[in-house]
C-alpha cells in the first residue's frame, strides 16, 4: 500500500539513507527503488521492513496505539494495527511479506522491533 511521502534529506555518504516525511512523521530509510531521489520532492512510496534475524510480533495487552519511535541508528520500534494483504497501520502504512507468518492477529494490534526501514518510490 503506497504512502505519499516527502524527501527531506539524502545522506551525503550513503546515498540509499533518505530521511522522508510521511503523515507529519520524520523517518530515516533506505531507498531500495532503483530510482534516485531528490529532496524536497515528493513519491508514492511503499515502506516495507527489514531485520538482520528473526521478526518477533507481540500482541499489544492494552490500549490500540498506532505509533514509530527511533531506537537507534537505524532501529525502529512499530506500534499498529495489522490488516489484510502484510499492511501494518502505524500512522502510515507499511507492507511486508515478513507478517505473512502473522496473518492470525489481522485485526489486532501489535508491536515489533525492526532493524531499519526501507522505501520503494515508483
Amino acid at each position: 500500500m503506497d504512502n505519499l511521502v516527502k524527501v527531506s534529506k539524502i545522506d551525503s555518504i550513503i546515498e540509499e539513507e533518505v530521511e522522508i516525511l510521511v503523515n507529519s512523521q520524520e523517518i530515516v530509510a533506505f531507498n531500495v527503488s532503483p530510482q534516485k531521489l531528490e529532496v524536497e520532492k515528493e513519491y508514492k512510496a511503499e515502506i516495507d521492513i527489514f531485520t538482520n534475524d528473526f521478526l518477533e510480533i507481540k500482541e499489544q495487552e492494552s490500549g490500540k496505539v498506532k505509533k514509530i519511535e527511533h531506537i537507534d541508528n537505524f532501529r525502529y520500534m512499530l506500534w499498529g494495527k495489522l490488516l489484510e494483504d502484510n499492511v501494518l497501520d502505524v500512522g502510515f502504512f507499511i507492507t511486508s511479506d515478513l507478517f505473512e507468518d502473522y496473518n492470525y492477529l489481522t485485526g489486532q494490534y501489535i508491536f515489533l522491533e525492526v532493524d531499519r526501514l526501507q522505501i520503494y518510490c515508483e
